[in-house]
């Protein structure tokens, strides 16, 4: 290219050039190209994959072959990248998205789409907000567990193209544009590349402690199971309100799900339990204050100030409970009576203290 430019700059008419300018501009054009060169491989450097996940995907698969230069982004980027899901990544501890095309010359491109989080329990959460799909195994090393609820121990989904995975602190997405046994085939080979070698990780302490069954009259809907961390997510798995009125946020754990009822007729709805960890017990304390202040305010008609941090109560659509510990709280909504809602809070304790017990 510089050889090039050269000519042009010889060949141009008018006046003669003399060789000292032609060399100036030369050394110009050099000095430019180096500092494009080093910018670019700090660049590079900054923005690359962990070294394992860049050399383990593989560069051609069927079909498909694979860009030589993935896609960055961070999460002040997000919304440029997809439109209306920002939030979701947001709503956990996401670090930063890396986006890989594999392009094929007739049957549509396959996407990648590595979320690393700052936790498994991060990555885990995402996973669990879907839990429709074939359940794959990839092969990775599984971690010890036993009596758990079943999602527990899902890995990856499969369904309409898409593969999700969770593996470690890593979220991953691996999308067939066009589906086909073909596809499906490259698109399952790059997942087993991006778990190879890595060991997973356990469910996050809340998913693990839930019992599955509260007495034989309730149990768990393993597939309702969600692990959050911000209202927003909440409000899809169970609304609430509009306003954050739990005071959750990216500090928190929170472990949301649904047991089944075996009483009949309209006692024979859902219970919906939530399971939240604050960072310290004051902000428990204050997130129960503004519980009661804005939710029971609108909901229960009776006394507006309660004689302590256990209550059962109830409102238009059931018995509610809840109970706060430290730094930990529980509640449990939409329960057929007062026992039920006992027998909820109770079960919950025995978690918190579980959790408690296994940290010492």
């Amino acid at each position: 290219m510089l050889v090039s430019v050269s000519s042009q700059i010889q060949c141009v008419k008018g006046p003669a050039i003399s060789s000292q300018v032609i060399q100036f501009l030369m050394g110009v054009l050099i000095f430019c190209a180096l500092e494009l060169v080093s910018v670019a491989q700090v660049e590079a450097k900054g923005r690359a994959l962990p070294e394992a996940i860049v050399n383990q995907l593989p560069k051609s698969v069927g079909a498909w072959t694979r860009g030589d230069v993935p896609r960055r982004i961070e999460p002040k980027g997000i919304f440029e990248y997809m439109d209306g899901a920002g939030e979701l990544y947001l709503g956990y501890r996401f670090k930063f998205l890396e986006v890989h095309d594999y392009a094929s010359a007739n049957q549509g491109n396959i996407l990648v789409e590595l979320y690393w989080m700052e936790s498994a329990d991060d990555a885990y959460g995402l996973l669990s907000g879907d839990w429709d799909g074939d359940v794959v195994d990839l092969g990775a090393q599984a971690a010890a567990t036993t009596n758990l609820p079943a999602t527990v121990e899902i890995r990856a989904l499969y369904g309409a193209g898409l593969l999700r995975i969770w593996s470690g602190d890593l979220y991953a997405r691996v999308i067939a544009y066009e589906e086909s046994d073909e596809s499906k085939k490259a698109v399952l080979a790059i997942g087993r590349a991006i778990v190879a070698g890595r060991a997973n990780s356990p469910a996050p302490s809340l998913v693990k402690g839930l019992p599955a069954e509260i007495t034989p009259r309730f149990r768990l809907q393993a597939k309702r199971i969600v692990f959050l961390r911000s209202h927003l997510v909440l409000n899809s798995v169970y609304y609430l309100s509009s306003e954050n009125l739990l005071d959750l946020g990216l500090g928190c754990e929170v472990a949301a799900t649904s047991y089944s009822s075996s009483l009949p007729g309209a006692q024979g709805k859902p219970v919906h339990l939530l399971l939240v960890r604050y960072p310290s017990a004051e902000a428990a304390w204050q997130a129960l204050k503004h519980f009661e202040k804005i939710y029971l305010a609108e909901k229960y008609r009776g006394p507006t100030v309660f004689s302590g941090e256990q209550e059962k109560v109830q409102i238009e659509d059931g018995w509610l409970g809840f109970a706060r510990a430290g730094s930990d709280l529980a509640l449990v909504f939409e329960c057929p009576d007062e026992e039920s809602a006992k027998l909820f809070m109770q079960s919950a304790a025995q978690i918190f203290h579980k959790i408690e017990v296994s940290h010492e």
